[in-house]
């Protein structure tokens, strides 16, 4: 994805979910953003990591998304074995 087509996925779009999460004990929010194009009707999802004077935005389309949900959940359970042996 190009970086000005990236950028206008940020920018624009109708948020349809939002769930902001707070990190590294409130300093942080991860914020998952469900949206979806006005003009097109298709959905995308933006991840934005917001803190004190930086903010960082991640657009993905479904399959970049369905990918990144798949790792997450991987590590999750990585996570979750890993503290069931301690």
């Amino acid at each position: 994805m190009g970086v000005f087509r990236a950028l206008k996925k940020v920018i624009t779009g109708e948020v349809v979910k939002q769930i902001d999460t707070a990190v590294q004990g409130g300093l942080c929010t991860m914020s998952l953003r469900l949206k979806r194009n006005r003009a097109s009707g298709d959905h995308y999802v933006v991840l934005a990591g917001l803190s004190s004077g930086n903010y960082q935005y991640f657009p993905m389309d479904k399959n970049d998304f369905e990918q990144f949900a798949k790792a997450v959940e991987t590590i999750g359970e990585s996570l979750r074995q890993a503290s069931q042996k301690e």
